[in-house]
């Protein structure tokens, strides 16, 4: 049982007083909120709490599947060292300018690594090229292609290593007995898998959407 209900005033004092959000962040936030499709961005404290682990783990290379604006691109790069890598996916190029501006303006854009194209091929790609590993992979793409998605980051991320994965409470659809949208069956079944998966250790956050926090293990 939670020892407190966090309603929107409490969110907004965790936000307010736990999150340092560098002023670049912030603008690049402003200028994505006012898309209509603006709560596909995560929130300053998913922000926040994926850079924490960045350096708690010295995180060097980052995997990001869902770009949309930059701004979890931009969160990790900024702090992660200056050699870092980060490599991140997205279906199309229609917000690539905008967070190639931001990136610019906050000076790492030379860390950072779009490629647009779909995801699962790059993946593939990178498999079996057999040259790619990675510190942390953040999963925020398409939700009915999350359990493949999860499958190949597995092999891209090193033992020891994080995956994220946003969405996975989906504004509550995840109750639903029986959904009536793919994506939610998809949802409840990888958060089935992830509860039983012995090949990582898991923690699932009510943080945004719900994220959940898998790291892979070093022993089978």
């Amino acid at each position: 049982m939670f020892k407190i209900e966090l309603n929107q005033e409490l969110l907004k004092y965790c936000v307010e007083h736990g999150v340092r959000e560098n002023i670049i962040l912030e603008q690049l936030r402003d200028a994505t909120y006012k898309f209509s499709n603006r709560q596909m961005l995560i929130t300053p404290d998913q922000g926040a709490l994926m850079a924490m682990l960045a350096r708690i783990m010295n995180a060097t290379r980052f995997l990001e599947i869902g770009m949309f604006t930059g701004y979890s691109a931009l969160w990790m790069a900024l702090s992660m060292p200056q050699h870092s890598h980060i490599t991140t996916l997205d279906i199309n190029d229609k917000y690539l300018p905008l967070a190639q501006e931001y990136w610019e303006k906050a000076g790492v854009s030379e860390n950072i690594n779009p490629i647009i194209g779909k995801a699962s091929e790059t993946l593939q790609k990178m498999i079996s090229n057999n040259t790619e590993y990675f510190d942390i992979a953040f999963i925020d793409a398409n939700k009915s292609q999350y359990i493949e998605y999860y499958e190949m980051c597995l092999q891209l991320v090193r033992p020891g290593g994080i995956i994220i994965i946003d969405n996975v409470l989906m504004y509550g659809q995840i109750l639903e007995t029986e959904p009536r949208k793919n994506y939610v069956k998809i949802l409840q079944k990888l958060n089935k898998l992830l509860k039983d998966d012995q090949r990582v250790d898991i923690c699932l956050l009510p943080i945004g959407d719900g994220m959940t926090l898998a790291q892979k293990r070093s022993f089978n």
